[in-house]
């Protein structure tokens, strides 16, 4: 019985041990794996990326600020940005990689594959070390692009903006320049920045507007005021003249129905700018040969049996284009036909304050209508 027994001791006793050496060998063996995975995840190409920038210690950021002449009072605001974990990656080529914060640039990392490893018969991934890291600092942390018309403000944490960067005539608006009565389109490169600012607009009536905002530039497709009537129009700017009238008088100017000398020319012209080519228009239709043609008729009574004056969009207090819409009855062969003008007419004003008719664009009719 003492043999048996003893004989069960050494069992277990042995049985004890090839568990302790089989639990030791499984916690090495779940150890290595888990050292290979974090070895694996930390190779993968967004985090090593991150890393790197993480790893950026506060000499390398205080060279980065000061190479790009930024003060090193910036340093704890550029150490919490490179600290984020939201950073977005976007691959310039196998080894270059733009690295984004918010949408805004931050690095661009180079790198190259050293060493290439294979765990487990498994995972298998590249080893790399940083060639070159490039801030992006050129423009401070933080920066705007605005564009908006000269004639608005823009306020950077409530403070306005002056010397806008560049300006441009607006698309499709040539014609309007003719003084400084229309507002132009102008870029803010707005730089250097220590922190997030809010940016706020005001129009050229000093209400607050809103602008749309992509990738930190503020745009909007339309800056101008847009209204149905004359009446919703003189709310905003002073339009002290018969829009009509100039309308009429040109309409019957092409018909020759217009009295005076050259068919009229100096009354169309009385609202006009002269050496304009609006008014060169004017000029070479009263002289030239095609206004001869015109065939005979008469005016039926009421002239303009249907008329509209609509659409006004008003870019400044000296500019506005308004649409007008006239059919003109006209008696030929002893038949009513209509003539038709449909057409945008642009105002300004000239060196002197008055208003000035400055273009007029045919409108085209949607066919489907």
């Amino acid at each position: 019985m003492k043999r048996i027994s003893k004989r069960k001791n050494n069992f277990k006793k042995s049985l004890l041990i090839y568990t302790g050496v089989l639990g030791v060998l499984a916690i090495v063996f779940l150890i290595y794996i888990f050292v290979t995975l974090v070895s694996y995840e930390n190779h993968q190409i967004n985090n090593f990326l991150k890393n790197t920038i993480h790893d950026l210690s506060d000499d390398e950021l205080i060279s980065y600020l000061e190479d790009n002449n930024l003060s090193d009072d910036l340093l704890d605001t550029y150490k919490k940005i490179t600290k984020s974990d939201d950073f977005v990656y976007k691959k310039v080529d196998d080894d270059t990689y733009d690295i984004y914060l918010n949408d805004r640039l931050i690095f661009t990392i180079s790198s190259k594959v050293v060493d290439t490893k294979t765990k487990l018969g498994l995972f298998s991934y590249q080893i790399r070390e940083v060639e070159n890291i490039t801030p992006n600092l050129a423009r401070g942390l933080f920066y705007y692009d605005v564009i908006i018309p000269s004639n608005w403000q823009v306020l950077v944490g409530g403070e306005v903006v002056n010397n806008p960067n560049s300006e441009e005539n607006f698309a499709n608006l040539d014609f309007m320049y003719y003084n400084n009565s229309m507002p132009k389109l102008v870029t803010y490169e707005i730089n250097d920045l220590n922190s997030e600012k809010e940016i706020t607009f005001k129009d050229f009536l000093g209400n607050d507007v809103n602008v749309d905002e992509n990738n930190f530039v503020y745009q909007n497709k339309d800056y101008f005021i847009h209204v149905d009537t004359l009446d919703e129009a003189k709310e905003y700017i002073d339009i002290n003249f018969d829009i009509m009238n100039i309308a009429h008088n040109w309409h019957l100017f092409l018909t020759r129905d217009l009295k005076g000398s050259w068919y009229g020319l100096n009354i169309v012209t009385e609202a006009m700018i002269e050496g304009t080519s609006m008014y060169d228009l004017a000029y070479n239709w009263a002289h030239g040969v095609d206004i001869t043609f015109t065939s005979r008729h008469t005016l039926g009574n009421p002239i303009w049996p249907e008329e509209r004056l609509e659409n006004f969009v008003i870019y400044d207090l000296d500019a506005f284009s308004c649409e007008v819409y006239l059919e003109k009855d006209m008696i030929v062969a002893g038949k009513h036909q209509s003539d038709i003008m449909h057409d945008t007419l642009y105002f300004i004003k000239d060196n002197e304050g008055e208003w000035k008719l400055i273009n007029i664009k045919a409108i085209e009719d949607d066919p489907n209508e």
